[in-house]
């Protein structure tokens, strides 16, 4: 049997977002339980930090009223790693709203320290009544606030 040819990869490498791109941001703290047995501040408290981050956009005080009885969804997450974080340390979290639907939205995110990003990442998110559990519109209100046009 003839041996199977190897099949070319073809590297997807995220662009390495800058601040400046970033509207919301949220401080934060890495510890030293987010890291592995490398010391880098592993891939799952990533994770979390990111849903922090759009927890807090989303449901923001000033959209209490309007985001009432809403839970998030999160369809689609894609991750980047950068660079390693090592912790423990300060950091921010940079989101931005790309995209608004009649349900969903579509928010970019980043991890720095300092000037340097260290992650990124592109979520799709759905809203849903809390108790139908059926997707649930996106008020003109959160639209204009996410947006930056109120």
């Amino acid at each position: 049997m003839p041996a199977e040819k190897p099949v070319p990869v073809r590297s997807q490498r995220a662009e390495v977002p800058s601040a400046d791109e970033f509207r919301f941001w949220l401080p934060a703290r890495t510890r030293n339980r987010d890291t592995d047995q490398f010391g880098h501040v592993n891939h799952a408290a990533m994770a979390t930090l990111l849903e922090e981050s759009r927890i807090a956009l989303i449901f923001a005080p000033e959209l209490e009223v309007e985001t009432q009885g809403i839970d998030l969804l999160v369809a689609s997450l894609s991750m980047h790693f950068h660079k390693e974080l090592r912790a423990p340390g300060d950091i921010r979290i940079g989101a931005r709203v790309t995209r608004i639907g009649s349900s969903s939205l579509d928010i970019r995110q980043a991890i720095f320290a300092g000037a340097t990003c260290f992650a990124s990442a592109e979520a799709v998110c759905v809203f849903l009544g809390h108790e139908t559990r059926l997707p649930a519109p996106v008020s003109d209100t959160v639209r204009k606030h996410l947006l930056g046009t109120s």
